[in-house]
């Protein structure tokens, strides 16, 4: 049985210039299988094989100017529709910080569904945003590294709680 597994990160800086919300493009598949990802669309994972899978983005969030909080939120959207209960933030205070905010969910995608790594920020022209980092004689920082793999093969439906864990609903895929 193949398993399907993807770390694909991003190699440049990305600062959005307004504060709409704009995807996070990788321009580097480190190890993919049975997950399409190409430089042609940078911003897109595609499912290849339903099923259950787990997914991580490691945002390395940074800021060229400006003082005081500045946020930069990070959440998923699946077929051009945000995630629920998805999004994190990392707030940066000055030009000096930097910081890594994790971002994690897992849940069943069908074959065909795409993914996106959204980005937004709350202040314009600060230069808030990911940055990959290069430092002497050690490995690149990436401005990204997203992992994900599958758990769970596709079945015709599975279980989620419903009010706060209390209830169990059996809903078909």
């Amino acid at each position: 049985m193949p398993i399907e597994y993807a770390q694909i990160i991003s190699t440049i800086d990305q600062r959005p210039e307004s504060t709409e919300p704009v995807p996070v493009f990788m321009d580097q598949n480190d190890q993919i299988s049975g997950i399409e990802h190409s430089t042609e669309h940078p911003g897109d994972i595609r499912i290849s094989e339903s099923g259950v899978y787990v997914l991580i983005a490691a945002p390395q969030v940074g800021r060229v100017s400006g003082n005081g909080p500045g946020h930069v939120d990070f959440w998923l959207r699946k077929n051009g529709e945000d995630i629920p209960n998805s999004n994190v933030r990392c707030t940066i205070k000055n030009d000096d910080d930097k910081d890594v905010v994790v971002n994690q969910t897992m849940s069943a995608f069908k074959k065909g569904d795409v993914l996106n790594i959204m980005m937004a920020v709350d202040k314009a022209g600060e230069g808030l945003g990911i940055e990959a980092i290069k430092t002497p004689n050690r490995p690149l920082i990436p401005s990204i590294i997203f992992s994900m793999h599958k758990i769970k093969e596709s079945t015709d439906g599975h279980w989620i709680s419903t009010q706060k864990g209390t209830k169990k609903l059996w809903v078909e895929n």
